[in-house]
């Protein structure tokens, strides 16, 4: 142990515990579809989970309160004609859900507060415009009733749900199957990953490309997250010789990423998933037992290691409840629901250990309040704005008012573009001269925080020097004594 460097950090301790059996839920015909989607939907109200049906596509839906095992008959949420191949609940309304089929179809669902009664086939509104099967759908982070959808025919349309207008579509820009997809922090660039193995970046707006690269080079599918505000792009993905992959990119320069890692030869894809509030990145792998977890830095090598949940049996998906539901008298800092082969969903509670049972402030920042920033019709003309943030306080939870928000890091494109205030996007010949560039806002308070940072840092660091060499001494002195003890008994 002397001379090796431990890199401080709160959350090096993060560890999960798993809900008792009589807090899970069971006796579920949870999906065997290969498609790769999470295949599971939580918010504050409700869990839906994707079924395995015949003749026709199902998912369902139950209140979080009812837990234990299900009745096979339960009500469910049953329209589609195919197979439901991804779900998501409206952020800004706890009893809306999209759902995607093979069917081609999107539909929009309105679920009562008490739940289902009886199985609902009648939705709310059909999106008709996918010419084949349709892979994935997407809400937008700020902008009320936007959705996004890709399909197997290369296309992603953005939608307004209200009326049912495609209102932008991306096409001829994918050579194949669009593997993944994510809104940027504030929702005015999506990302991609491809079965052509290129990761690329669009202004859906403008309907242009603003980036593109070589993302990983394995044959299996891999998937691309924003990081939060910090609007890094993190993927997964495998080799050329089938390791997994994990890789962290500046999206101002596609043409190589910030680092690249291997974690392991297993064969299911990663799931990342991003806590703004911890700056930390979750990784649970098809197939997998564990759950694997990364905190995210401004510097090289940008992404360390922190540890690992060993569950009990392997997961088919994986859902996660916003963060403004978090338990944050608890330390709680995310919860996972695992899809369980034998046909269990287990919650998972994934927390910060602390000896205090007071609210602890430094591991809860802003996080998104679930009130929308923007109307659809304001984004679609062009006006960009952050999400809406919540602040935590021991005495709960409240909005932080407009105009009062921290700043954060905007993803530009073709100009420089303010932190917090609405702006249009570039024009079309100015965002075709560049890849997009990254503008920082930064002011004296968060200079002063930054230098109270690197005080802390540099205290634990010293700290734990002290520590260190201490150890380094008993050691030392243990080794003296033990070679005099051998010397005494040679004679």
């Amino acid at each position: 142990m002397a001379g090796r460097f431990v890199r401080v950090s709160k959350f090096r301790h993060v560890f999960g515990t798993p809900y008792k059996k009589e807090a899970c839920y069971d006796n579920i015909r949870i999906t065997k579809s290969p498609w790769e989607s999470n295949m599971c939907a939580v918010n504050g109200k409700f869990l839906a989970v994707v079924l395995e049906s015949q003749g026709g596509g199902a998912f369902l839906v139950v209140p979080l309160s009812k837990v234990g095992r299900f009745d096979l008959n339960i009500p469910k949420v049953a329209g589609h004609k195919n197979l439901v191949m991804d779900i998501a609940w409206n952020p800004f309304d706890d009893n809306e859900i999209a759902s995607c089929s093979e069917d081609c179809t999107i539909k929009i669902w309105t679920i009562p507060d008490e739940g289902l009664n009886d199985t609902l086939v009648d939705c709310k509104r059909e999106l008709v415009g996918h010419s084949r099967k349709c892979g994935h759908i997407l809400w937008h982070p700020c902008a009320t009733n936007i959705l996004a959808s890709n399909g197997f025919d290369n296309k992603i349309i953005i939608w307004n749900t209200a009326s049912g207008d495609q209102l932008f579509t991306i096409d001829g820009f994918h050579e194949d199957t669009i593997y993944s997809m994510c809104w940027s922090y504030d929702g005015s660039v999506i990302a991609t990953t491809c079965k052509d193995k290129k990761l690329r970046l669009f202004d859906v707006r403008a309907g242009e490309l603003l980036g593109e690269g070589e993302c990983h080079q394995g044959t299996k599918p891999a998937r691309v997250i924003f990081c939060g505000s910090t609007n890094k792009l993190f993927t997964t993905g495998f080799s050329r010789q089938s390791e997994r992959q994990y890789a962290l990119w500046d999206p101002s320069d596609l043409t190589k990423p910030l680092t690249i890692e291997n974690v392991d030869t297993s064969s299911g894809v990663q799931f990342p998933f991003y806590d703004e509030g911890t700056k930390m990145v979750y990784l649970a792998g098809k197939g997998d037992t564990v759950i694997r977890y990364f905190e995210i830095v401004d510097e090289a090598p940008y992404v360390f290691f922190l540890s690992m949940y060993q569950g009990n049996g392997p997961q088919r998906g994986v859902g996660i409840m916003p963060k403004k539901e978090m338990k944050f008298m608890e330390c709680e800092v995310m919860r996972f629901f695992r899809l369980q082969v034998k046909g269990i969903v287990e919650p998972l509670s994934m927390t910060v250990p602390r000896k205090s049972d007071m609210f602890q402030d430094d591991i809860y920042p802003p996080c998104e309040s679930g009130t929308p920033a923007l109307t659809g019709e304001e984004w679609a003309s062009g006006v960009t704005k952050p999400p809406r943030l919540l602040m935590f306080s021991a005495e709960g939870a409240k909005d932080i008012p407009v105009g009062q928000e921290p700043p954060y890091t905007s993803l530009s494109i073709g100009k420089k573009a303010g932190g917090s205030g609405g702006s249009k996007p570039a024009p079309k010949s100015a965002a075709s001269s560049t890849a997009g560039s990254l503008n920082k806002q930064s002011s004296s308070s968060s200079n002063d925080g930054a230098l109270d940072e690197a005080r802390r840092t540099i205290k634990d660091l010293t700290a734990e020097n002290d520590r260190l060499r201490e150890e380094n001494d008993r050691l030392q002195q243990k080794v003296q004594e033990l070679e005099e003890s051998a010397s005494y008994r040679k004679f």
